[in-house]
């Protein structure tokens, strides 16, 4: 049994669904961009309270940057760190005191940036202005996980955006980006962590299917079956030493 850590979104977190009988989840830390996590916490927003706990944690735990403190805190016992970057999709708000936030459906639900005036703006992936504060997060995350010992431990998972489902129906983008574009940015994102060392697995384009019998719906990023078998597997490759 594997002790497993996901920073990602639920393409990671719908792979392990299937893998957890078999290994188990130390920590789940989702809807917190790279750039968020490597920076200070805010010192303007008060915890949120939403209806789902899960919600409110992610959250909170992206107003606090909570991710080197998880990863510090499991890296001893953890045999995986497996991440995705789908979160990246969101983008991320530069606050006043320097800090960042991601854009989540969490954050607008909060109505927390209603608090401040003016409301800041959006830094989008995709834009040079996000790249650069990205790259420096990222070059500062993978010495980190090197500090810590989990940088031989790591695998990103770089999975393609669906355009269509298995059943034939088109997939709509998400927010303003066209499934084509955000896979050219998200590429480019994993290509970079590439370059740093870390373990790439890119999941075969022709496993990029949606599908209305998701449990989540039809979303570029909610796959067929098919494609999280294919991702546990080459998991399930790499914790065995064979890859």
């Amino acid at each position: 049994m594997a002790e497993i850590i996901i920073y990602g979104s639920c393409v990671s977190r719908d792979t392990f669904s299937i893998m957890e009988q078999e290994h188990r989840l130390l920590a789940y830390v989702a809807r917190q961009s790279l750039i968020s996590a490597m920076t200070q916490p805010t010192t303007l927003l008060e915890p949120a309270k939403l209806d789902s706990k899960f919600q409110s944690r992610m959250l909170n735990g992206d107003l606090k940057s909570d991710l080197l403190g998880t990863l510090r805190k499991h890296s001893m016992q953890a045999d995986l760190l497996l991440i995705d970057l789908t979160d990246e999709r969101l983008g991320v708000h530069k606050l006043p005191d320097n800090s960042f936030v991601t854009r989540s459906s969490e954050l607008i639900q909060s109505g927390l940036l209603n608090k401040l005036d003016p409301i800041p703006g959006v830094i989008q992936i995709g834009t040079e202005r996000h790249w650069n504060f990205w790259e420096r997060a990222a070059n500062r995350f993978v010495d980190h996980l090197s500090s810590i010992g989990l940088f031989d431990k790591t695998i990103i998972v770089n999975t393609p955006w669906a355009a269509e489902s298995i059943e034939g129906a088109p997939v709509p983008g998400y927010r303003n980006f066209t499934v084509k574009e955000m896979n050219g940015h998200l590429r480019r994102y994993g290509e970079h962590l590439k370059r740093l060392g870390l373990s790439v697995l890119e999941m075969p384009e022709e496993l990029a299917k949606s599908t209305k019998n998701h449990k989540w719906g039809i979303a570029p990023f909610h796959y067929q079956d098919s494609a999280y078998e294919w991702i546990s597997k080459e998991i399930e490759l790499s914790l065995s030493g064979l890859k």
